[in-house]
């Protein structure tokens, strides 16, 4: 058919392979970022984007669909706009690969990113990538099997956990150091009358 492009070509040795729809898939946390400052885009998010770019320029069979970015979202839920522009682009079949570069950066909720790999990718046929924890659900489908994973991804729920308790622990520190000098300054003024 003219004008529909085959999911198929040939290589150089004449055999068919398959040409992947990426969704490249990048995520970072306020928590993450370059100590709060303000920036268009953060270097972790350049770094992401650059390291998946060379990434894909290695293989000839990636083709990048669309780029997905949750600066500054947390990953412990999903309830991200671009993860959930990604989910559209899945369910429509505009996609046939999740490339990521770390699990982590899919999502810090053991639970959740465990079900999006073992479940809802294959539901939809999707490969997925997740470049240096080295998996790929399509070339070594077994890395997705390890007990490896779930260690990983429960290491990086525990990671947001620890984080969360560290941020409110400086906050609460912060609020007393706030009181006691509203305090201090109070009694300078009082004795000062």
């Amino acid at each position: 058919m003219a004008g529909r492009k085959s999911k198929y070509s040939l290589n150089e040795n004449n055999i068919n392979y398959k040409i992947w729809s990426v969704a490249v898939y990048i995520r970072l946390s306020q928590e993450d970022s370059d100590n709060g400052e303000e920036k268009q885009e953060s270097n972790s998010i350049t770094s992401q984007k650059t390291l998946l770019n060379e990434f894909i320029e290695e293989h000839d069979d990636l083709i990048i669909y669309d780029t997905y970015i949750d600066d500054g979202y947390t990953g412990t839920d999903f309830d991200r706009p671009g993860f959930q522009r990604l989910l559209e682009d899945m369910k429509r079949g505009n996609i046939n690969c999740v490339l990521v570069k770390d699990l982590s950066r899919l999502g810090r909720n053991y639970i959740e990113v465990g079900n999006y790999i073992e479940q809802v990718f294959p539901l939809f046929n999707i490969r997925f990538i997740a470049i240096n924890d080295n998996v790929d659900s399509f070339k070594n489908p077994t890395s997705i099997n390890t007990i490896l994973i779930p260690f990983k991804n429960l290491i990086n729920d525990e990671y947001a956990k620890d984080t969360s308790i560290k941020i409110r622990s400086a906050l609460n520190g912060r609020k007393k150091k706030r009181t006691i000098c509203r305090s201090i300054s109070r009694i300078w003024i009082y004795k000062r009358c």
